[in-house]
């Protein structure tokens, strides 16, 4: 089913930023590249198999390519048109090497879906669930707050709250999934049969007023609307549920079916590549105090994230798999879970009620996990890629 949407997109991820597109025209250029005289520096890609010039095998014997640079190695201009790394037609898709703009055009490292993110995902409808979703490659990001960072100052009086955001070294090594969009009043409604929001009548606006248990139950529901592993365990139905992670898995990465995202994978979306508290102008990323007339807003009316997020901050605050741990430490980290148990659950991301100490990529909350009794919390889900 996942594997039929991707190709239906033409593209295949082949991993480390590296991808191949194709076109379904069946051919009707030369059997091979190189079958007639130039066809090794022409720049065309003359049997339409997506490979130019000395990319393409069947240059590999022409003189012109001897020595088997063919200009994909980010050392020269091979076929002095300006661009290198074997970007011989004048887009990105010879740029593979995850560093550079080689082309100036705009877009980065092979960037054949014009996201500008150098593919680091792709987007997908899944057929089995509701929403767009996301695949997110695995990586190191520097996660928290600088303590040098104005929000840590003492002479603002915000010198308390960055010690639960200390800035250390997270490894995430598995790909995963996650909603383009906080779930929608629509889709919990579908899914669950029932709509507790507050600022109900909005079927587009986040749901709201979730608890933390009712998010997971959620998450369950997709799982078994995708025949996949439940993620937790839980008892009761409704606004009465009450759930816990599941024992069958060591770790929540491991389970195959729908869940909360763990902090360190929500902070790393949320940050998409970027380096600051924000990945853009506040004002045009999120719906918080300042802008929201004080209530919620349709889902992706915000701009998005370089990775094509949205709302990762405002709107509602967002449900984390993870306990609540106050003090994250400075020493890297791979693949963290939170601890076994805590005072409570994680909401992230700030909602249409922050103030913007609160809408950071770094910033962090606590909340009971059954605590429903405002319209601030919503969730979004994710899964680990198979």
């Amino acid at each position: 089913m996942r594997e039929a949407g991707l190709r239906l997109l033409g593209i295949v991820v082949l991993g480390a930023g590296i991808v191949l597109s194709w076109s379904c025209d069946g051919g009707g250029g030369d059997e091979y590249e190189g079958d007639d005289p130039g066809e090794c520096e022409d720049g065309a890609d003359n049997d339409r198999d997506g490979l130019f010039d000395c990319n393409d095998p069947g240059c590999a014997g022409s003189p012109v390519c001897e020595g088997g640079d063919g200009d994909v190695d980010g050392d020269v201009d091979g076929d002095t048109d300006g661009d290198v790394d074997g970007n011989v037609d004048g887009d990105t898709v010879g740029d593979v090497d995850g560093d550079v703009d080689r082309d100036t055009d705009g877009d980065v490292d092979g960037d054949v879906d014009g996201d500008m993110d150098a593919d680091t995902d792709i987007t997908y409808a899944d057929e089995d669930v509701p929403g767009d979703w996301v695949i997110i490659r695995a990586g190191t990001f520097t996660m928290g707050t600088p303590a040098d960072e104005h929000w840590c100052r003492s002479s603002e009086g915000m010198e308390g709250p960055c010690f639960w955001e200390p800035e250390h070294e997270v490894t995430l090594t598995r790909d995963f999934e996650m909603q383009t969009t906080e779930v929608t009043q629509a889709q919990f409604e579908s899914v669950m049969g029932y709509n507790p929001s507050s600022f109900a009548g909005c079927p587009d606006c986040p749901v709201e007023m979730v608890s933390w248990y009712e998010a997971a139950s959620y998450c369950n529901e997709l799982s078994d609307l995708a025949e996949l592993g439940r993620c937790y365990e839980c008892s009761g139905s409704g606004e009465s549920v009450s759930c816990a992670s599941s024992s069958s898995y060591t770790t929540p990465y491991d389970c195959s079916g729908y869940r909360l995202p763990t902090e360190a994978e929500w902070e790393y979306a949320a940050r998409s590549g970027t380096t600051g508290q924000r990945y853009g102008a506040l004002a045009d990323v999120a719906w918080y105090d300042d802008n929201s007339g004080g209530r919620t807003h349709a889902v992706g009316t915000r701009a998005p994230s370089p990775w094509g997020l949205y709302d990762m901050l405002g709107n509602v605050d967002e449900w984390c798999n993870d306990w609540f741990q106050g003090d994250l430490g400075h020493g890297s980290v791979t693949d963290p879970w939170g601890p076994a148990a805590g005072p409570g659950w994680v909401p992230r991301g700030g909602s249409w009620h922050a103030n913007d100490w609160d809408v950071r990529a770094a910033g962090r909350g606590l909340r009971m996990p059954g605590d429903r009794d405002d319209a601030f919390h919503g969730f979004r889900p994710s899964r680990t890629s198979p």
